[in-house]
């Protein structure tokens, strides 16, 4: 794991991705966990997760009109906003600061082929239609390893994405889905 006390955020995510870009090989360790305060690694995200609890009460879902997003305002940079067609067909509606600038995402309403990068789009869209279809949170780590075509040595990042559905009235949209990202 990187020392994370010696860059601000921003920074690292830019080392670790500036670094991908002339990467020989890059891999993911995924694990899929259990979606419970312990088990998320920021205080964003755990902030993040209770508002989504306090939102859904006995409800099977949140609703998004009651969403307020200044009530987690330090979560919003590093999040980004799904919206769920039928058929699971997905778009990016909203994109995080950090999101944009440090992973370079575009922030204008994209589908998510047009969105993420190549080598992201399958396991993204597996992770949403995991949501789409459960209608539950769903957290996973993730720890990248690749190796620099310069130096050749192994470089490694965890990070941990936190997905939490919301019940929508819309015509098109059947889901919305807030992803949360952490790097840490």
């Amino acid at each position: 794991m990187l020392n994370t006390v010696t860059l601000p955020q921003s920074r690292l995510i830019q080392s670790v991705f500036s670094s991908t870009v002339t990467m020989a090989k890059t891999f993911d360790i995924v694990k899929v966990m259990e979606v419970t305060e312990q088990n998320l690694k920021s205080v964003a995200q755990t902030n993040l997760y209770r508002y989504w609890l306090d939102l859904k009460a006995d409800k099977e879902l949140p609703r998004w009109s009651d969403f307020n997003p200044g009530t987690v305002r330090e979560a919003l940079p590093n999040i980004m906003l799904f919206d769920a067609l039928k058929e699971a067909n997905f778009f990016v509606s909203i994109t995080g600061d950090h999101c944009r600038e440090n992973l370079g995402i575009k922030a204008s309403r994209s589908p998510i082929e047009e969105t993420l990068p190549e080598n992201a789009v399958a396991d993204a869209k597996s992770r949403l239609t995991h949501v789409y279809n459960t209608r539950k949170p769903h957290l996973v780590t993730k720890q990248m390893k690749w190796e620099t075509a310069e130096k050749r040595e192994l470089q490694q990042q965890s990070y941990t994405v936190l997905f939490l559905p919301f019940d929508i009235d819309h015509d098109k949209i059947k889901l919305k889905i807030l992803n949360s990202l952490y790097f840490g």
